[in-house]
């Protein structure tokens, strides 16, 4: 069984105003690292896109800062959406079809590097773009979602908390290398 995780990446150090902003849910908030806070939300970890969406508008729009959702499904899928000023701007799947019986493999679809990369202040385009379309059924592609998040992480420079973490790990023990359940600031309803 793979990984099973939704998380939020916010371009923000202002870690008072994300906790602020999250009033009335259950979540996890990592202090700021490389420029971002990461927040796992316990809503969110059913892994409905609809839910996962509407948080990552209301974070982008309320916070005023660029937002990416990212949903790891069994480690087969490794979807994203980024959020700006309460719009999505970029969406990706790893794996489209995955849930239609009569859907062959498909390449990853949808994914804009050069926006990820403008968004997080990244100089790596060509490597994101790589790490976008590389092939999950292929013999050189990723086995698994979390090496796909991994490696986008890095040369995003984002906070490595994200990867392979949602809330409901975090809210049985297992925390991110690196931190420490009092590093975490504790939201609840």
């Amino acid at each position: 069984m793979g990984n099973f995780y939704v998380n939020y990446t916010i371009r923000t150090t202002n870690h008072a105003k994300v906790i602020n902003a999250l009033v009335g849910r259950n979540a996890f908030v990592t202090p700021p690292r490389n420029g971002a806070v990461v927040v796992f939300d316990e809503t969110s970890d059913s892994q409905d896109q609809d839910l996962v969406r509407e948080l990552g508008k209301k974070l982008s729009r309320e916070l005023g800062e660029a937002v990416l959702a990212v949903l790891n499904h069994d480690d087969d899928i490794f979807w994203y959406a980024l959020f700006e000023k309460g719009k999505c701007t970029d969406e990706y799947d790893s794996s489209p079809g995955y849930f239609d019986p009569e859907s062959n493999p498909q390449s990853p679809s949808g994914g804009n590097a050069a926006k990820l990369c403008t968004t997080f202040g990244s100089p790596n385009i060509q490597e994101t773009e790589k790490i976008l379309r590389k092939s999950s059924y292929e013999d050189d592609g990723y086995t698994f979602a979390v090496e796909r998040h991994a490696d986008l992480v890095k040369e995003l420079n984002l906070p490595d908390f994200a990867v392979g973490f949602g809330f409901t790990y975090i809210a049985q023990g297992e925390l991110p290398p690196g931190l420490a359940q009092n590093d975490l600031t504790k939201i609840t309803q």
